[in-house]
């Protein structure tokens, strides 16, 4: 059983915000950035909790369903296009996307994975079981952790490189 680690999804999520907007993104505000982290993150924040409390839910359920995602993009849209702030908006779907889109490389690399999260609660008859002993699997050093190693040393690298946006300016140099 293999996943994708949270500091890969905020790794992934960068490089394809950074990827859209065609170069640093030193020259806007942290606010996008944040949003694009918090779209990232939000997915395991909510599903991985809630299959511990709720053992009938697997770690890829509620948050993780294109029926919330897409719920929850609409509805930051309209907040942030009110706001004119359609930016942050943009940053945060594109963070929500980048972690469904991460998740999906389990399923080219891990013969026991399946798709039918993305469709949950229309689809429930899946099973995606993690337990302490897959966590600690994910630090074996197999080609999979590997490829999430140099996503992550790019992401961060580059984040680090365009100033670290995102993070309070009052620690950058």
């Amino acid at each position: 059983m293999s996943s994708v680690l949270f500091w890969v999804h905020a790794a992934v999520a960068y490089l394809v915000y950074r990827g859209i907007s065609g170069g640093p993104t030193d020259r806007c505000d942290d606010v996008p950035i944040i949003a694009l982290f918090g779209g990232a993150l939000l997915p395991d924040l909510v599903d991985k909790p809630l299959a511990f409390v709720l053992p009938s839910l697997p770690s890829r359920s509620v948050a993780h369903s294109v029926f919330t995602a897409a719920l929850v993009v609409l509805i930051v849209f309209y907040v942030t296009k009110h706001r004119d702030r359609w930016e942050v908006g943009a940053a945060y779907a594109v963070g929500y996307g980048s972690h469904l889109a991460a998740d999906l490389v389990d399923y080219l690399f891990v013969p026991e994975e399946t798709l039918l999260f993305l469709f949950w609660p229309v689809v429930t008859d899946y099973h995606h079981v993690e337990t302490v002993g897959d966590l600690f699997a994910l630090l074996s050093p197999t080609p999979y952790v590997l490829g999430q190693t140099v996503v992550t040393v790019l992401g961060l690298w580059l984040w680090i490189a365009d100033g670290m946006p995102g993070y309070p300016s009052t620690h950058r140099q």
